[in-house]
C-alpha cells in the first residue's frame, strides 16, 4: 500500500482502514527485520512495549501543548501540526496494542460505544449533577423524539439504535 492511499482500502469505514493498515505495517516489520526477536515475539509479549510507546507519546504530545505552568506557554496554532502527529504517535500504538491482543477494529468500536453510554449514564447518577442530569436528559429527549418524527418513526430512539 502507498503511503499516501489514503482511505481506498475501507471506503467510508476509517478506523477498520486504520486497523488495516496498522496489521500490514507489522508484517512489513517483520519482513523487513527478519533477525529482531522484538518483532519475532508473540503480540501479546509485545503489549507492554505498546503501552509504554503510548505514554512516552503522550508525554511527547504533553510538551507541544505546553503543560508546564511555569514556563510560557507554545503557541499552539504554530505547533498545530506537532501536536497532529503525536496524536497519530498515540493512535499507532493504540491499534498496535489492540491488534496484539486480538481486537478487531468492530470489537474495538462496540467496546467505545458501550463504555460512552456507560460514562453517560454515570455522570447522570452522580447526585452532585442532578439538576443538570435532567435538563440534559429532557433535552436529549425532545431531541430523540424531534428526530424520530421527522423520520416517521413511532416514538424517541432507544440507546442502542444509533
Amino acid at each position: 500500500m502507498a503511503d499516501d492511499d489514503l482511505g481506498t482500502q475501507h471506503a467510508g469505514d476509517m478506523l477498520a482502514d486504520i486497523f488495516t493498515r496498522q496489521a500490514e505495517l507489522g508484517a512489513f516489520y517483520r519482513q523487513m527485520r527478519p533477525d529482531n526477536g522484538f518483532y519475532g515475539l508473540p503480540p501479546l509479549e509485545k503489549c507492554t512495549t505498546w503501552t509504554r510507546a503510548i505514554i512516552h507519546e503522550c508525554c511527547e504530545l504533553d510538551d507541544e501543548l505546553g503543560w508546564k505552568p511555569w514556563k510560557n506557554a507554545p503557541d499552539r496554532e504554530a505547533n498545530r501540526e506537532a501536536r497532529l502527529m503525536e496524536t497519530a504517535d498515540i493512535l499507532h500504538f493504540l491499534v498496535e496494542l489492540a491488534l496484539g491482543q486480538g481486537f478487531s477494529a468492530e470489537e474495538l468500536y462496540a467496546a467505545y460505544v458501550r463504555k460512552n453510554a456507560e460514562n453517560r449514564r454515570r455522570q447522570l447518577a452522580d447526585p452532585r449533577y442532578l439538576a443538570s442530569a435532567a435538563l440534559a436528559t429532557a433535552t436529549d429527549g425532545r431531541e430523540s423524539t424531534a428526530q424520530a418524527n421527522d423520520s416517521g418513526a413511532d416514538g424517541p430512539k432507544g440507546e442502542g439504535s444509533q
